[in-house]
């Protein structure tokens, strides 16, 4: 989340106590949004979110790398299409926020709101006490996979982006308690991951983002830097790499679908070989969620090169020269 809305940021830089008045500002904008959906019905509020989020959010600079990405995922869209596609991703933003702020009345009336559909490999695999690397995208509810966790009995450590406003971060993090994991930022590195996964419990990863060290891997037919971490991670330990999905049915209510474990394409092959064939794979499902419900993607950060993400008609890939 960035530090910085309601000032530029190069004007907050500047000066340090504009900067500091800016973010004890926006902080409290973000308590009373908080406080006022909470005392609306989870449908209400989600309608309300939806509706402020989609009239202010098209009009945001995170709405450009929305388009950006959408032109690179959809190059047949007009721009029609993709203007009104990110009009819907920011109502859906709107709707995450509120089932973040709603997430202990979500699981509270799981019997109404939450289904959940496990894969039998996954599930046998739930059942022998195996070790997970559980995967997913910023697609539809995200958030509401950690749910996995309360409803398997699983111990999970959820790996998460800091807010760069410290007391939103904390506000955040507080609200994030009710996912029922142990959670973990991302700049604690990988080895409180693989001690969690050498114990036998079970670590989640968003991946859809870019990751500048990361590695070049297909996405929607075009090289994306990809973070390999989550098959490294399998590998090294031995745990299952399990792709999970939140569907977002209608406002308040959701599936969540758990597939079965990837199955390992290479396994003779050298590790980084293997790392690279299974992130495929991940990517893979990833565009087949987004396919199903481009609106729901929050696409905000830039996925691909600027050359392509900037261009309202992205080039042949194939035509681009090396970075």
């Amino acid at each position: 989340m960035p530090q910085y809305y309601l000032v530029p940021k190069r004007a907050a830089r500047a000066f340090p106590a504009l900067g500091r008045a800016s973010i004890w500002l926006e902080a409290q904008l973000f308590r009373l949004l908080f406080w006022l959906l909470g005392l609306l019905s989870l449908e209400r509020a989600s309608s309300v979110a939806a509706a402020v989020f989609g009239a202010i959010g098209p009009h945001t600079a995170q709405a450009r790398k929305v388009r950006g990405n959408l032109a690179v995922a959809f190059p047949q869209w007009s721009e029609a299409q993709i203007a009104g596609t990110t009009k819907e991703v920011f109502r859906q933003l709107g709707m995450a926020v509120v089932e973040l702020v709603k997430m202990r009345q979500i699981w509270s009336e799981r019997e109404q709101r939450l289904a959940f559909c496990i894969d039998p490999a996954a599930q046998a695999h739930f059942d022998a006490g195996g070790a997970s690397v559980f995967v997913t995208a910023h697609v539809g509810a995200w958030q509401l996979t950690n749910l996995i966790s309360l409803q398997q009995g699983l111990t999970i450590t959820t790996v998460y982006a800091a807010e760069s406003n410290p007391i939103v971060h904390d506000m955040m993090l507080e609200l994030r308690e009710a996912f029922g994991v142990r959670l973990l930022p991302t700049q604690a590195g990988v080895r409180p991951l693989l001690r969690e996964l050498g114990a036998g419990h079970s670590i989640g990863l968003a991946m859809d983002t870019r990751l500048d060290t990361g590695e070049p891997i297909p996405f929607f037919g075009v090289d994306a830097l990809t973070n390999t971490s989550a098959a490294r991670l399998a590998l090294r330990s031995g745990a299952a790499l399990v792709p999970i999905r939140a569907e977002r049915l209608r406002p308040g209510y959701f599936r969540i679908r758990v597939m079965a474990p990837i199955t390992n394409p290479c396994p003779e092959a050298p590790t980084a070989q293997q790392a690279t064939a299974l992130t495929q794979l991940v990517n893979q499902h990833f565009e087949a969620w987004i396919k199903d419900v481009p609106e729901q993607w929050m696409c905000l950060k830039r996925r691909w090169p600027k050359a392509l993400a900037t261009s309202p008609n992205p080039p042949d890939p194939v035509a681009q020269p090396p970075e």
